[in-house]
């Protein structure tokens, strides 16, 4: 952390959180936490909110995570990455990405208005 920019104590620093709620196909599903520390890169963390009628089957340990899980990134077969991003941007696409990869694998197949319509039209 040499290029960190404040004078602290050892162990001590001050950085910045940005809370982002994030949409699974219409369903409140996350909020995801952008973690800014000055001279760093970007990380996240995200909860995924508790659904037993959206995604019932997703594991516990997945619901809160971060961007340098080792096992969420084997769960959806995602390259690790070290769990920092050179813009802000990237990270929250990759915060995206996981999210919806998680849900996609666990999602109760026909409560999504996608799946409703997929079956009236047959």
């Amino acid at each position: 952390m040499s290029s960190y920019p404040y004078k602290h104590s050892e162990g001590s620093l001050i950085y910045k959180v940005e809370t982002y709620r994030f949409r699974y196909q219409g369903v409140t599903a996350a909020d995801i936490k952008l973690i800014d520390v000055p001279g760093e890169n970007f990380m996240f963390e995200f909860e995924i909110e508790k659904d037993d009628k959206h995604w019932p089957e997703l594991p516990h340990t997945f619901h809160e995570s971060s961007s340098n899980d080792p096992d969420l990134q084997q769960e959806i077969g995602m390259e690790p990455n070290g769990g920092g991003f050179e813009t802000k941007e990237e990270a929250l696409q990759t915060a995206i990405n996981m999210i919806e990869s998680l849900l996609n694998k666990y999602r109760k197949q026909g409560v999504f208005w996608e799946d409703i319509k997929k079956n009236l039209s047959k």
